[in-house]
């Protein structure tokens, strides 16, 4: 097992610097520049949007750009003279002087994100992974709510359907498994807030919780109504994904032989249906938790933005518009390191629930 996990996570990390390079290159082709919305001149001169992209080091070419948020550029520039200020460089890298102003600046605080650092934001001015960690407890509370929930009713109703196929429990979770897959959650989620938030008064419209007289959100047990809408919606299509996966694989078992023997010894079928069929029924919902991670992330962003609760997915929104991009390229990072593990973790879950799998 352990030399699996060793060589899985070799052979992701040619997997993640591919990741980087085209989500850094599809940032680098977008169109539109930071300049206008960090300023807000759409007619600023030529000169002073030359300064400012050379201060803000976006006026280089891609390979240098990406390079000095992979690895930072202080490694490749010295001091020849030894008077404290960086005057030499190699011929490909970056002009050292930066702003324009006819003197070289040395090496600035931003050393990569191979080295931890994932640069400033271009419009807060602060690091991004302030930022990322301040707006990360909201994204988990929604993020394992829903997963929780998804798997607390996916796959109860999965084994109930396959128990009673055919009959009027089964066909109607086939039909709300469609319906809750096929309704976009976005406006699902703005049917719950109008109906429930606006007109009826019993859940928060928006926002993550009412914070006390020191500015700080109360414990979660406390602000659980801000936290259903959200939940609820965005584990709606997760619950039909389980359930039918779940329904599926239930049937094949059921009509395994050892079934029947454990029915012929007199097990009850309640024992027989949740002690050993769905044991091995829930091969199929270990291949799909590390999609489901991903799929949370993304699937956040909407959430998060439409019920304006301050997350991960919210923040990765408002900066891709505003072309924040060290703050996107850490969210990407993120969200690729979490899907590298859990497509490795459903892996893992393979041999736990089956033990006749090796990995070996």
């Amino acid at each position: 097992m352990i030399k699996y996990i060793l060589r899985r996570i070799i052979q992701s990390i040619p997997i993640f610097f591919g990741i980087t390079l085209l989500s850094y290159l599809l940032l680098w082709l977008a169109p539109g520049s930071v300049i206008e919305r960090l300023y807000f001149a759409p007619n600023i001169k030529a000169e002073t949007r030359a300064k400012l992209a050379a201060q803000l080091g976006i006026d280089d070419p891609f390979h240098i750009q990406y390079l000095r948020w992979l690895a930072g550029d202080d490694w490749l520039r010295w001091d020849s003279d030894g008077d404290g200020v960086a005057d030499r460089a190699l011929e490909w890298l970056a002009p050292l002087d930066e702003d324009g102003d006819g003197i070289p600046e040395p090496p600035g605080k931003n050393y990569g994100i191979l080295r931890g650092d994932f640069g400033n934001s271009f419009i807060k001015k602060q690091p991004v992974m302030d930022i990322i960690l301040a707006n990360l407890p909201a994204t988990l509370e929604l993020g394992i709510a829903t997963l929780l929930t998804s798997l607390a009713i996916g796959i109860p109703v999965g084994v109930l359907s396959a128990v009673t196929r055919g009959r009027l429990f089964d066909n109607l979770g086939r039909v709300m498994a469609v319906i809750f897959d096929a309704i976009p959650n976005f406006w699902l989620l703005y049917i719950l807030i109008w109906v429930f938030g606006s007109e009826l008064k019993l859940i928060p419209i928006g926002g993550r919780c009412t914070p006390n007289l020191y500015g700080v959100c109360p414990s979660l047990f406390q602000r659980l109504e801000y936290l259903l809408a959200p939940t609820i919606v965005f584990a709606a299509g997760f619950v039909a994904l389980f359930s039918r996966y779940v329904r599926t694989s239930t049937l094949e078992v059921l009509g395994e032989d050892y079934i029947r023997t454990a029915l012929a010894k007199g097990l009850s079928p309640r024992a027989v249906n949740f002690r050993h069929a769905m044991r091995n029924a829930m091969i199929p919902v270990a291949t799909l938790l590390g999609p489901i991670i991903t799929n949370i992330w993304s699937g956040a962003i909407i959430i998060e933005t439409v019920s304006a609760l301050p997350g991960v997915g919210r923040i990765a929104y408002t900066s891709a518009i505003q072309q924040d991009h060290p703050v996107v390229m850490g969210i990407v990072i993120m969200a690729s390191v979490g899907t590298i593990l859990g497509f490795l973790l459903s892996d893992i879950l393979y041999v736990l629930i089956d033990p006749r799998i090796r990995l070996e």
